[in-house]
C-alpha cells in the first residue's frame, strides 16, 4: 500500500455499531482494538498513526482493514472458527486410564490398596506404549488428574468407612 492515507466507507449504522463497541468495558480487548481502528479508518487516519496509538503493529491494521473490505464489520471484528488442535489423547487412551484407575493396584502387584496419583502416573507412564497408548508415556499428573475428575473417578479415596476387606475378618476378630 501507498504512504499516503486512504479510508474505507463505513455506513451510518455501522459507524455507530463500532462507537458503542469502542466504549463498552466488558468487550474483549481485541474487539475493541478493531473497532476503533475501523472507526479512524473512516476518517482516513495513516496506518502508522493508529498503530502508534493503540500499541500495535501496523500489518495488524492492515490486516483488520483487509478483513473488513472483504466481508464488513463482523469479519473484520471477529475471527473466523477454527478447529484447534486434534486431541493427542484419544477416547481409547481415556477408556484404557479409566481402567487401571478404577483398579485395585494390589490386583496388579503393587502392594498398596488404592492408588496415589504419583503411582498411577508412573504405571500409565510404564505401561502405555505396550497397550497401544504412546502418547501416554509423557502425560502429566495433572491431566490425569482432570480425566479423573470429568469422569468423576476418585480412585485415591476408600468409598466406605467400614469396608469389609478380609472375609475372615469376624473370625479372626473373635
Amino acid at each position: 500500500m501507498s504512504k499516503r492515507a486512504y479510508y474505507i466507507e463505513i455506513t451510518d449504522e455501522d459507524k455507530e455499531y463500532l462507537q458503542q463497541l469502542s466504549k463498552v468495558r466488558t468487550t474483549q480487548a481485541q474487539i475493541v482494538d478493531r473497532a476503533r481502528i475501523l472507526l479512524q479508518k473512516a476518517e482516513a487516519v495513516p496506518d502508522a498513526t493508529i498503530a502508534k496509538g493503540l500499541c500495535i503493529a501496523v500489518n495488524t491494521v492492515r490486516l483488520c482493514v483487509d478483513k473488513y473490505l472483504e466481508g464488513g464489520v463482523q469479519r473484520a471484528l471477529f475471527d473466523d472458527y477454527r478447529k484447534g488442535r486434534p486431541a493427542e489423547i484419544n477416547s481409547d487412551a481415556i477408556a484404557w486410564m479409566i481402567s487401571i484407575a478404577c483398579q485395585r493396584p494390589a490386583d496388579l502387584g503393587y502392594s498398596q490398596e488404592l492408588w496415589t496419583l504419583k503411582n498411577l502416573h508412573k504405571h500409565i507412564q510404564a505401561h502405555a506404549e505396550e497397550a497401544g497408548f504412546p502418547r501416554l508415556k509423557t502425560v502429566t499428573k495433572a491431566r490425569i488428574q482432570q480425566i479423573l475428575t470429568e469422569q468423576d473417578i476418585k480412585p485415591f479415596k476408600i468409598k466406605y468407612y467400614c469396608e469389609k476387606r478380609d472375609p475372615d475378618f469376624d473370625t479372626k476378630n473373635a
